[in-house]
């Protein structure tokens, strides 16, 4: 058993938003009580950023610990290993240097493994393949329980161990209660909650009034637009019935809640392990979602709803709660990672390690981009600058209207600042702005 070096696990939700953010904002409560706990003994990082709106370009951004234009990677059908080798993705570093590293789920792009080719290069343990929540037999007994793609459940508990989440966490829970190596683990752990079409065994939707949802008093009015963003980031629910609303955002909750339930019989394991006081947590998504705010319910937008997500660091060694309001971003998980394990920090990265935040270092300035090919998106402050590729912009204060309903111009006080340091920020990041002529 490895007695010196911590053991790293990084745990993947998909398509989560920041989930402590929205435990009362629909007036139906979200019920995590397993990832409630584990934020009570960790450190949470309040204002995190993925690089990128997508999941396969998010995903590549902070399994390399390069940003979206380094890579040249914007859309799922981008193929991460065409521009960099297996061997560049920070991971490798860790089995380098004397880590077994373990895959399980989806933490890179898709549900089924990498390619060998790939996997071979990465991780020093076999492939796993899990079934996708997309195709559970036709003749397993669903309930439909309308709104964001029919909302199906199953009600029968024997078809439990058919979901994808149900599959990796039995795989996380036997690699971690057999794990008897001399050499530090890191071990993945991906899962497929709270991402569409959200089928969960039933219980998981009837935990939740459907009559209950009521969307925020600030939605009543309405929200400003550009011909830009009206064009390219077109709301997708405006048609929509408020009783769908209602039940698609049951079901994106029912989703979150059955990943909590894998995920308190993970975390159960590892506390009943002899790996309990060596081991550090990270965990996080590759990127948010609307939930019917702007009148979306969909990810790939440069708001704060997608490009925010939720960030945790549980570390055993200081289990007192922390909350981090400076900005962070998913960049910043190699960086993490390779500093628990005492590795040196990573070439060509822009990421940061957050282990100094995790011991009360604070970092207020920091600017966190996210990108959507050539339209970018920062957090300053209390503000999000949306800069599109056409040159105009939105200007928010998050503080005042976290909704981002109202685009306070270009004539605001605190906009000039904002707008220099989102192009110094995407200058660094590999993005160029050049003004329109």
């Amino acid at each position: 058993m490895n007695t010196g070096r911590k053991n790293i696990i990084v745990f993947s939700f998909d398509d989560s938003v920041p989930f402590y953010k929205y435990k009362d904002v629909f007036n139906e409560p979200l019920v995590l009580p397993n990832l409630e706990k584990f934020c009570q003994e960790s450190t949470i990082f309040q204002s995190a950023y993925c690089q990128s709106p997508i999941c396969g370009p998010s995903r590549a951004s902070f399994m390399s610990g390069r940003t979206p234009h380094q890579l040249g990677v914007f859309e799922n059908k981008d193929d991460v290993f065409e521009s960099i080798s297996a061997a560049d993705m920070w991971s490798c570093q860790l089995k380098q240097n004397g880590y077994f590293c373990s895959s399980g789920g989806k933490v890179h792009h898709y549900y089924r493994p990498l390619r060998r080719r790939y996997h071979r290069v990465i991780y020093s343990d076999e492939q796993k393949r899990f079934r996708s929540d997309m195709n559970l037999p036709d003749d397993v007994e669903k309930d439909k329980f309308g709104g964001h793609r029919r909302g199906f459940g199953t009600p029968d508990e024997k078809d439990d161990a058919m979901y994808y989440d149900h599959q990796s966490a039995d795989s996380a829970i036997k690699f971690i209660e057999d794990y008897d190596r001399s050499e530090p683990f890191y071990r993945e752990i991906g899962f497929y909650s709270p991402h569409g079409p959200h089928y969960t065994p039933a219980r998981f939707k009837e935990m939740y009034n459907v009559r209950n949802f009521k969307k925020p008093e600030e939605w009543e009015n309405g929200f400003d637009e550009t011909p830009y963003s009206k064009l390219n980031y077109p709301p997708n629910i405006a048609d929509k019935p408020e009783k769908w609303w209602k039940m698609s955002v049951r079901n994106y909750f029912s989703a979150l809640s059955h990943g909590d339930y894998h995920f308190g019989r993970i975390m159960e394991a590892l506390k009943a392990s002899k790996h309990a006081e060596n081991t550090i947590v990270i965990l996080l998504s590759d990127h948010g979602f609307h939930l019917g705010n702007r009148d979306n319910f969909k990810k790939t937008t440069l708001w704060e709803q997608v490009a925010g997500v939720p960030f945790i660091i549980y570390d055993p060694a200081q289990t007192s709660p922390r909350e981090v309001q400076d900005p962070v971003a998913l960049i910043d998980v190699g960086p993490t990672v390779l500093d628990y394990a005492d590795l040196p920090p990573l070439d060509n990265c822009l990421g940061r390690s957050l282990r100094p935040q995790v011991q009360g270092q604070t970092n207020p300035d920091r600017v966190v981009p996210t990108f959507h090919h050539n339209d970018v998106s920062v957090r300053k402050g209390d503000f999000r600058l949306v800069r599109y590729e056409d040159g105009t912009t939105e200007f928010y204060d998050l503080k005042d209207d976290y909704w981002q309903l109202r685009n306070l111009g270009s004539e605001h006080p605190a906009y000039a600042d904002v707008y220099s340091a989102l192009v110094a920020c995407s200058k660094s990041y590999g993005l160029d702005i050049q003004e329109p002529q």
